[in-house]
């Protein structure tokens, strides 16, 4: 069931009245209003509604602020505005201020700045002072920005109601904080303190949630000159939905186009055109279309430089393997075509996994290895990323990626690999 009640902070995260997240402050809600960011012991973190599937995504970070279209979100470090993926990638430094929120339109995020309201551009900055004197700004759905001035809530320069920390509801009705206690519309609500209201209520999408596991079954190829790395890749789907990807193209087009269709709770099928590209690859024993980009593998130095970085061919998503952890009642395969295999004439593909699949291919299948050729003795981090471009619709994206570190040594111009540890949640292991 769709969560809608008002989230706000009072020893911990409150969803309406049940306290979700025993510690944090700082509430803003997914525009899907799935997530909930927060702060807890001076990080930036995300949860689900209910609390559960926790992650830090940032550290040293405050005052997060979700953007309209759920890849990025705002927050506040050491007195500047950044911004960053919701996947924990592409940190922006923005401009000097705190208070950062989002334009409806996901364009700028106005924030304030000794006591002005500035706003700026998220992916170039150029801060404006357009915004008007106070602080604390809040857009309503409509755009007109709500900000505080000497204790007092104005919206286009006429004093709405004594309080700060203003926020607008999806209808617009406004909620701001008195004495420890939480206003909406002039009527007290709760005791607390940050209201952050949910977004607006739409049929619930029944997303995929990829699930990146770190690499295993490590092993190496090759001979004097050319050396590869090789390795299981497995991306589980633990969403409530499946991912559907449709391919299609014209003939005489080298590459399918793809769109992803997403189930509602009601029924219904919401439609994302222009998130994938499909390509008919030739890899003996598999001759078929492939999605691109779904998986990429990078090998980095400890202290985060990228040494190698390699994708596979593709991926052809299928239930082969019902093997994602967790419950999964009535689990049973859905997607079991062969992505037209030997049919590079085809027009059309469909391809998808399961809630509860996992898309699995061994080592040098298909690309699964980095070219180690010249990388010195050493110890280093391989990292496996699914939806890098985030361009897929899915429940999270701090999933996405996984790690081990290993040793690479060289014996007389022959190289071994050793796996050091194996970190499920991060691509920093």
């Amino acid at each position: 069931m769709r969560l809608v009640a008002i989230a706000f902070a009072l020893l911990g995260i409150h969803v309406g009245p049940h306290r979700t997240i025993p510690v944090g402050y700082a509430p803003a809600w997914s525009p899907n209003a799935e997530r909930i960011a927060y702060v807890t012991r001076g990080d930036l973190w995300v949860a689900d509604a209910d609390g559960s599937h926790r992650a830090r995504l940032v550290a040293q970070a405050d005052q997060p602020a979700w953007g309209p279209n759920g890849r990025r979100l705002a927050f506040v470090r050491d007195g500047w505005v950044w911004t960053i993926r919701a996947d924990g990638l592409d940190e922006r430094k923005l401009a000097r201020g705190a208070h950062p929120d989002w334009s409806p339109d996901g364009t700028r995020v106005a924030f304030d700045r000794d006591g002005e309201t500035y706003t700026a551009l998220w992916w170039y900055g150029g801060a404006q002072r357009d915004a008007g004197v106070g602080t604390d700004p809040a857009y309503a759905p409509d755009g007109r920005l709500a900000l505080v001035a000497d204790g007092q809530i104005t919206v286009a320069g006429n004093v709405v109601a004594e309080g700060t920390a203003p926020d607008w509801s999806a209808d617009g009705r406004l909620a701001w904080v008195r004495d420890g206690m939480i206003y909406i519309a002039g009527r007290p609500y709760h005791a607390g303190s940050q209201p952050a209201w949910p977004p607006a209520r739409r049929s619930r999408e029944l997303l995929p949630d990829f699930d990146q596991r770190a690499p295993t079954g490590l092993v190496i190829a090759g001979s004097a000159g050319h050396w590869r790395l090789g390795f299981t890749s497995l991306v589980d789907n633990l969403g409530p939905g499946s991912s559907i990807l449709v391919g299609v193209r014209s003939p005489g087009q080298p590459r399918m186009t793809g769109t992803q269709r997403v189930k509602l709770a009601n029924g219904a099928t919401r439609v994302y055109r222009n998130v994938a590209q499909f390509r008919y690859t030739n890899s003996p024993p598999h001759h078929h279309w492939h999605l691109m980009r779904f998986d990429s593998f990078e090998l980095h130095t400890l202290d985060g430089r990228t040494l190698v970085r390699d994708r596979k061919s593709g991926f052809c998503l299928a239930d082969h393997w019902g093997a994602a952890p967790g419950h999964y009642p009535g689990r049973h395969p859905v997607f079991l075509g062969d992505c037209d295999q030997f049919h590079p004439e085809a027009l059309h593909v469909t391809m998808g996994t399961s809630p509860g699949y996992t898309d699995r291919y061994p080592a040098f299948f298909h690309g699964q290895n980095i070219d180690i050729t010249g990388v010195p003795t050493g110890t280093y981090v391989l990292m496996h990323r699914v939806n890098a471009t985030m361009n897929l619709r899915e429940l999270r994206y701090d999933n996405n990626a996984a790690s081990v570190r290993i040793r690479l040594t060289w014996h007389a111009g022959t190289p071994s690999v050793r796996v050091l540890r194996t970190c499920q949640s991060t691509a920093t292991c």
